[in-house]
């Protein structure tokens, strides 16, 4: 007759799931339970509550970051109408400066939360409330300062300027959309390898480095502010800007390339790339004002041409070989059941 006294301490702190299992409802790893095998359990960090406050003071250093732009840009557009141009340079370059340190809080902030396990809705929203600021009003100002510099002041065509005005509304709107969709679809498990869209950072930190590319080449050679660049000018930037805010709405994936870089997982493939990337901004490191704007140019790029790769790869020539060579396995995995053994 089995011992009842044994089932019931047993009871006490251990529960048969559906399948049979053995649960372990009591502390883990107090050895207690030695047959329960604990290797697989994840373990929840523990809160710290002296490093609460981190990730908040970083999200708030991205939105202090964004009003300092404005403010320099604000500064940029009164240079533009006393026709300052160095001056112009100076702000325009600084709040781009201002971007880049929003972009690295930005960074930082959800990272250190999920460090000290201090994630959760407030700071989720703060931290979209702080990006609306410094990813979509601040560069949305840019497009209109730094359009109004290179081709619209003291320019003829009232057109110009309704142009810019568009354009820096649609970028403001498409960043506050994004901000939101991610809002809504990202849950707090998710790994944060990829998004679905532009993300609003990069979008920020391609317009600046657009408008500091123009700006570098603006000052180092006069012929650049003269015809026909003005008039390429007129279609190129407009065209640009709204291409980078309407990617932010897309369903196109891009990597977070923050997070690939400092999780502990690293292919030799990512180390190598980014060896090599380090190196070349290195090298180029006098002219980082044209540096910058190619690499994000590139990050920009990168989702559309890998769906247009997804695309031919599934409906060209390449994706009907592998359809044909998935139904001969298939075929073969079929036969192969129904031969006798």
């Amino acid at each position: 007759m089995p011992d009842q006294t044994a089932k019931s301490e047993q009871g006490r702190g251990d529960e048969l799931t559906a399948s049979g299992r053995l649960l372990q409802l009591g502390p883990a790893d107090s050895g207690l339970h030695p047959g329960v095998n604990t290797s697989r359990r994840i373990r929840k960090r523990q809160r710290m509550p002296g490093l609460a406050m981190l990730p908040t003071a970083l999200t708030l250093g991205n939105a202090i970051s964004g009003i300092a732009s404005l403010i320099e840009l604000a500064k940029a557009y009164a240079a533009v109408i006393s026709g300052d141009e160095k001056e112009v340079f100076l702000r325009l370059g600084y709040a781009a400066l201002l971007i880049g340190a929003g972009m690295l809080c930005d960074a930082l902030d959800g990272k250190v939360a999920r460090m000290t396990a201090t994630t959760g809705r407030f700071g989720a929203e703060l931290d979209s409330l702080c990006d609306a600021v410094t990813f979509g009003v601040v560069p949305a100002l840019m497009i209109r300062v730094a359009g109004d510099f290179f081709f619209a002041h003291g320019s003829a065509f009232e057109f110009d300027t309704k142009i810019l005005w568009a354009v820096s509304g649609l970028y403001a709107c498409c960043a506050i959309l994004r901000l939101a969709r991610y809002n809504v679809e990202t849950d707090e498990e998710d790994d944060h390898t990829s998004f679905r869209g532009l993300p609003s950072p990069a979008a920020a930190a391609s317009i600046a480095g657009f408008v500091l590319g123009l700006s570098w080449l603006r000052n180092q050679f006069e012929w650049f502010g003269d015809e026909p660049w003005t008039w390429i000018l007129r279609v190129l930037f407009p065209l640009v800007c709204m291409f980078v805010g309407v990617m932010m709405v897309t369903r196109i994936r891009y990597s977070h390339l923050f997070n690939k870089l400092v999780t502990r997982k690293q292919s030799l493939r990512t180390m190598v790339a980014f060896l090599v990337l380090l190196t070349l901004v290195v090298i180029l490191g006098d002219y980082w004002r044209l540096t910058v704007p190619a690499l994000m140019l590139a990050y920009v790029l990168s989702g559309p041409i890998y769906f247009g790769y997804r695309v031919i790869r599934g409906r060209g020539l390449l994706g009907r070989r592998l359809a044909l060579a998935e139904r001969k396995r298939r075929r073969d995995e079929r036969a192969a059941k129904q031969t006798p053994s």
